[in-house]
């Protein structure tokens, strides 16, 4: 099995901030990032208690996130995956047939043309400080659940347990039901790329979410022109990383929250590729950008804001909401980095990061 190698000096600067001072941890290793570690064997390594820390149950209807309320937007489905990750980890029936009832929801609101309907609540139509979505955001909204459907998806049918045994037989054939469903919701993404290149790249985080729907949905479908698609993104999101410090460039500089959400997803997409060059180089800059998340995060597992381009204190707003640290995708990326390096101490910074937060 052929390995990554690089080496980088793991310095953590916990600059004290007009906090109490903390003591500089630093960790100097060589890095191997195994390139032969898919997606399903990152998520066999997670302790059952922390994925189910993170996941989101669906209401009877089957809808999660702001889809509880009233059905608003298929982007607010974007936490299924995490459902079919721990029904595969922990061969679970419960979390398998939750998956499904998300699936079917989603696909209720499907439009003709692949997208998917937008239904605001009153109180952000009367809202005048919150702009309607324009084309851009509804096809990039569709990515975010495309996102999530493919990685899910992939994820199962990489299961042997899912794909073999008796007990998930009946609900494979109810997934397997939706396959036009699936394979329209690509189309629709295909149609638009270019709307959605454009949208997006300004946004390594976004382009990453796209990177994906085009590829795991490619993997799933048997589709070598959308791998193929979810491939360019991926390129473009390299050409948005800083020079010098190795951070996903967001808003024209760095962004503790964004680069943590982006390392995520680009570890994600790293596991999802075959053995090449490119995710060689891949991997290489990933490496680069954890470098610097780290010297983000204090010893108290505190991830800093200060000098970010969108979230801090009076940063960015979503639907009328400041934007807070997604502390949660940093402490992923970290557990991920972790398995793919057999570096306990990436993990170690990944429970410290959880302790603060959560």
């Amino acid at each position: 099995m052929r390995c990554l190698s690089i080496f980088l000096t793991l310095t953590i600067s916990f600059n004290s901030c007009n906090k109490e001072k903390s003591e500089n941890l630093s960790v100097n290793d060589t890095v191997h990032l195994n390139e032969g570690k898919d997606y399903n064997s990152l998520i066999s390594e997670f302790d059952e208690q922390l994925l189910l820390e993170f996941t989101e149950v669906p209401n009877n209807s089957g809808a999660l996130g702001r889809n509880k309320n009233g059905y608003f937007h298929v982007r607010f489905q974007i936490n299924m995956s995490k459902l079919s990750d721990l029904a595969v980890k922990s061969q679970r029936i419960d979390a398998l047939q939750a998956f499904l009832k998300s699936l079917q929801y989603s696909f209720l609101y499907q439009e003709s043309n692949g997208g998917f309907q937008l239904i605001p609540p009153d109180d952000l139509i009367n809202n005048p400080d919150i702009p309607s979505a324009n084309t851009g955001d509804r096809i990039s909204a569709v990515a975010f659940f495309a996102y999530s459907l493919g990685l899910g998806l992939t994820t199962l049918e990489n299961s042997d347990w899912y794909s073999n045994h008796s007990e998930t037989e009946e609900i494979r054939q109810q997934i397997q039901s939706f396959s036009s469903n699936i394979e329209l919701t690509l189309s629709y993404l295909k149609t638009n790329k270019e709307i959605l290149n454009q949208a997006d790249q300004y946004a390594p985080n976004r382009l990453l979410f796209d990177a994906i729907a085009f590829y795991s949905l490619g993997m799933y479908l048997e589709d070598n022109e959308a791998k193929e698609i979810g491939i360019e993104f991926m390129q473009r999101v390299l050409e948005l990383t800083d020079e010098t410090s190795g951070y996903f460039i967001e808003g024209g500089g760095w962004d503790s929250s964004y680069n943590g959400v982006a390392l995520k997803l680009g570890l994600e997409a790293f596991s999802l590729l075959p053995i090449s060059e490119f995710k060689e180089i891949f991997g290489l800059k990933l490496a680069e950008a954890m470098d610097w998340q780290i010297s983000r995060i204090l010893s108290n597992g505190e991830i800093l804001t200060d000098g970010n381009t969108r979230v801090f204190p009076g940063g960015e707003s979503f639907l009328g909401n400041e934007k807070t640290v997604d502390a949660e995708k940093t402490i992923k990326a970290l557990f991920y980095f972790s398995f793919l390096t057999e570096n306990s101490s990436y993990k170690n910074i990944a429970l410290t990061v959880l302790n603060y937060y959560y």
